[in-house]
């Protein structure tokens, strides 16, 4: 019996094991995949307005190290949430245990960035090398938390080049509150729904990995993915109700934000004298951004209802720090002892726009900044967490999408400042000088607005070596590049940087017996050309568009002359438009004028290969050469 027993033991644990063994993986799923999720479960159930538990599951058999970001093995938890189960099963590439961590092994430590000052947040995550390719990590965890704001949402697949053999999650609600759901992109994927009023499932097999189109829309847009949120809730402590966006709104005004916009009296007389005698809102506005970005610093702070409520307006007055919400709330609070009324505003923060979702009112975002009405402009947006960026600039952090503003009534969703392509503007203007030996020194002037002067106005505040890095970086087609001055300029008030730089480069000019060969496009080719993507599926999207202006004054060395100039190029097309002409302006003169302009906007994918030889045409064009002949 005893050797029964231990056969069938034996025989379970084999057949156990054969289910994580690589070789058990279908060809189909392997084909693009950095990894396979082979199981990935999640259960919620919301016992009560202040009472939710979730357990997980997830098994994902990682096939390089590019895999690896996706084990996702960690709990996040604060001091209100109590984690009862945690362990992971490391497993080699025949599906055989090779590793076990239990709870007490999961390191510990702080959620949030080293920039954090102080936090409730901390997370448990599975410290694990592999020594090779590919190997399982099953990961079982199960929460209990009285926040019931946040509710899990689920999606099926994690990102490009993950496939997944089956992914299943389950709500059920016994606490008798309405719930709301929000199902997207699930029929692309044969996703099967079950649902019942108090209770939903959604299972998912057998997906295959994506690939990475350039230019593609956003994967949250075209990933299959479920929300689901309570129409009462409980954070911290607090209860909530939010039905709809400006319920929401009104919850976050009410419970996180009054209260703590109180400032000592001092304060608001030091203010007010900044802006004694000046009637104009919007100077008004700039000298109070101007007094806390001369008078506090940014620094992380989790702590409040969740991490979402701020510090008090007297606080960040007295210690001179904040972070997002904090410094936000400060700013408000500045702006109403002068007269100005301005509202904190939640956002998906990042290079990637990410949209509220003005359908679905659910406690989301990753920023806090601040919104002011004009009368006679359009709103006028404060990044509070700046000590450089101007009045009214957003850049690529903030620009352009759906954000929550928060009002006494309520909250409403407005749009972020759009910058039209032709304000995203960039005009060089230079002056060279090329001599018999093929070397060329000049002088270059780089005016930048909108999203590219973005991308330039921190330089001031980098190292000399880190400014020359980035400029060699920029002109990478000109060798042995050397930069004798560099000098900039931030107009904060009209929102331009502006570029003062001195380069020489030896041998620019290629010379070949009684000739060179000379490329007159000295400093702003655009040589980046997208990859080839045969079978495209998703649609062509340009999120940002540009014009760059050019104008280079070129003096040829000494009794040289072009055999021939560049013809005028001018290419139209509905990505946009490029002109360049070159012309003698005087003997040993040449003037070369370059216009580009991309045009943002969404393309159907059959468009992608026609976008791909324009940008392969501008680059061959900012890439052309003239010989230069001895008189």
């Amino acid at each position: 019996m005893r050797f029964l027993t231990f056969f069938l033991l034996l025989c379970f644990h084999f057949l156990s094991s054969q289910n994580y063994s690589y070789n058990t993986i279908s060809e189909e799923l392997l084909k693009n995949a950095n990894a396979v999720v082979r199981l990935d479960q999640m259960s919620v159930v919301v016992k009560a307005r202040d009472l939710m538990v979730v357990s997980s599951k997830r098994i994902i058999t990682v096939l390089n190290e590019k895999g690896d970001r996706y084990v996702h093995a960690y709990a996040f938890y604060d001091k209100s949430d109590k984690i009862s189960i945690l362990t992971a099963k490391i497993y080699n590439n025949q599906g055989e245990e090779i590793n076990k961590f239990k709870k007490k092994d999961f390191f510990d430590q702080s959620a949030v960035s080293g920039g954090t000052l102080y936090s409730d947040s901390r997370m448990l995550f599975m410290r694990y090398t592999p020594t090779e390719y590919p190997y399982t990590v099953e990961f079982t965890k199960e929460y209990t938390t009285p926040n019931t704001a946040f509710v899990p949402s689920w999606s099926i697949i994690d990102g490009y080049r993950i496939s997944v053999e089956k992914s299943s999650f389950t709500f059920i609600n016994q606490s008798g509150i309405a719930f709301r759901r929000k199902e997207s992109n699930l029929e692309l994927y044969s996703v099967e729904i079950n649902t019942t009023a108090s209770r939903a499932n959604y299972e998912g097999s057998n997906l295959r990995a994506l690939k990475r189109e350039p230019l593609s829309p956003s994967f949250n847009e075209f990933s299959p993915t479920v929300k689901i949120a309570l129409d009462k809730f409980h954070l911290e402590g607090v209860d909530g109700t939010a039905k709809t966006w400006k319920e929401f709104g009104k919850w976050i005004y009410d419970e996180l934000l009054t209260g703590l916009d109180v400032l000592n009296p001092q304060t608001i007389e030091q203010v007010q004298n900044l802006v004694k005698g000046v009637d104009d809102p919007m100077e008004k506005i700039k000298r109070v951004y101007n007094f806390v970005q001369d008078n506090t610093r940014y620094i992380s702070v989790q702590l409040g209802i969740g991490g979402w409520m701020p510090i008090s307006a007297s606080e960040v007055d007295r210690v001179k720090y904040g972070d997002c919400k904090g410094l936000t709330n400060y700013t408000m609070a500045l702006l109403k002892s002068v007269g100005i009324d301005s509202y904190y505003t939640v956002v998906y923060a990042g290079s990637q726009k990410r949209d509220f979702d003005p359908d679905f009112p659910i406690m989301q975002g990753n920023h806090a900044f601040l919104n002011i009405p004009l009368e006679k402009e359009n709103d006028i947006w404060l990044e509070c967490t700046s000590q450089i960026t101007p009045v009214n600039h957003l850049g690529t952090f903030t620009d352009n999408r759906n954000v929550l503003k928060v009002t006494p009534s309520g909250g409403e969703i407005v749009k972020t400042k759009a910058y039209l392509d032709e304000e995203n503007y960039q005009l060089t203007k230079a002056e060279y000088f090329t001599d018999i030996g093929g070397a060329i020194n000049g002088r270059i002037s780089i005016l930048s607005k909108g999203i590219q002067y973005n991308q330039k106005y921190r330089q001031p505040s980098k190292s000399k070596v880190e400014q020359e890095e980035y400029y060699k970086e920029y002109w990478g087609y000109v060798n042995n590049l050397s930069l004798s001055r560099i000098d900039f300029k931030n107009n904060k008030e009209n929102i331009v940087f502006e570029e003062e730089l001195e380069i020489t480069a030896e041998n620019y000019l290629s010379r070949t017996e009684e000739k060179f060969l000379f490329a007159p496009n000295i400093s702003n080719r655009n040589l980046a050309i997208p990859e080839r993507c045969r079978n495209r599926k998703r649609d062509l999207v340009i999120f940002r568009g540009y014009l760059d202006e050019d104008e280079f004054t070129i003096h040829l060395p000494e009794n040289f002359k072009p055999e021939t100039l560049i013809k005028p190029i001018n290419l139209e097309t509905k990505f946009g438009d490029y002109q360049v002409v070159l012309k003698e302006k005087a003997p040993g003169v040449l003037q070369y004028k370059r216009k580009l302009l991309i045009k943002s906007g969404r393309y159907a994918k059959e468009d992608y290969e026609s976008y791909r030889n324009f940008r392969k045409k501008i680059a061959r064009y900012d890439n052309s050469r003239i010989v230069l002949t001895k008189i």
